[in-house]
C-alpha cells in the first residue's frame, strides 16, 4: 500500500534531528493532504497479517510481492529479506553517485544518514532516493512496524512514546506533548539521554533518526 509517507522533521541549533532517508517511506504512519499526522489511537490494521495483505494487494514489484507472500506464510519479514531490499537501494544510490552513512540498530533496521548538501542538492537527492526505493520502501515500512510498533499505531510520535514506556525510559505520564517539547528544546530538560541505544531504537520505530551532539 503505497499511500504511506514518512514525515521529515528537522531541528537545528545545538542538535540536529533529521529523518534520514525520508523518501524511503520508512515510517509507517500516513500524512494527510494538509501535511497533518493522523490522530492518536488510530491503527494501521487489526493485525500484522492484515497489514501485510493490504500492502500486497497494491504491490507490483516482483521482489516485494515475493517477500510479502513469504511473510504472510511465515508470520514476518526476515532480516535477510530486509537486508536484500536495502542492498538493492544502496547499489542504486551508489550508482547515482551518493555516499550515505549506514548504521544498523539493534532492531535490525539500518539507519540512513544523507550526505551534506545544499537545499538544491537535497531536492535532487530526495528524488533519486525515491526512485531507488522501489524494493526498500514497502519492506522497510513493514519491517519497522514489525520490529518496533507492535500496536500498529499510525502516529509517529505516539509510536515513540509507546516504545519509551515499554522500555521504561519514561514514566507513565509522559505524552506526545512532552516528546514535542523535548524535540523543540533539544532535550535540555529530557529525562533520558537521546543518544542512548534504547532511546535511539524508539526514535527509529517512530520514523526519526536523531543525531545529537552536545558540543555544538
Amino acid at each position: 500500500m503505497r499511500t504511506t509517507t514518512a514525515l521529515t522533521r528537522i531541528v537545528t541549533g545545538m542538535a540536529a534531528i533529521v529523518l534520514a532517508g525520508a523518501t524511503l517511506a520508512a515510517c509507517t504512519y500516513t500524512v494527510d493532504g494538509d501535511g497533518q499526522a493522523p490522530p492518536e489511537g488510530e491503527r494501521l490494521a487489526g493485525s500484522f497479517d492484515e497489514l501485510l495483505e493490504q500492502y500486497l494487494a497494491h504491490e507490483e514489484n516482483p521482489f516485494v510481492i515475493e517477500v510479502l507472500t513469504s511473510a504472510i506464510q511465515t508470520g514476518g519479514i526476515t532480516q535477510a529479506q530486509y537486508d536484500e531490499a536495502h542492498r538493492m537501494y544502496t547499489d542504486c544510490m551508489v550508482n547515482a553517485g551518493y555516499e550515505e552513512e549506514y548504521k544498523r540498530l539493534a532492531s535490525g533496521i539500518i539507519q540512513i544518514t544523507p550526505p551534506d548538501m545544499s537545499a538544491e542538492q537535497a531536492q535532487k537527492y530526495m528524488e533519486t532516493s525515491a526512485d531507488c526505493a522501489d524494493e526498500l520502501a514497502p519492506i522497510e515500512a513493514l519491517y519497522r512496524a514489525q520490529q518496533g510498533n507492535p500496536d500498529l499505531l499510525t502516529n509517529g510520535d505516539e509510536i515513540v512514546v509507546a516504545c519509551f514506556k515499554r522500555n521504561e525510559i519514561v514514566d507513565a505520564t509522559y505524552s506526545t506533548t512532552d516528546l514535542a517539547g523535548d524535540l523543540e528544546n533539544r532535550f535540555a530538560d529530557a529525562e533520558y539521554d537521546p543518544n542512548d541505544a534504547s532511546v535511539q531504537e524508539c526514535f527509529s520505530a517512530g520514523g526519526y533518526s536523531v543525531a545529537f551532539d552536545e558540543g555544538k
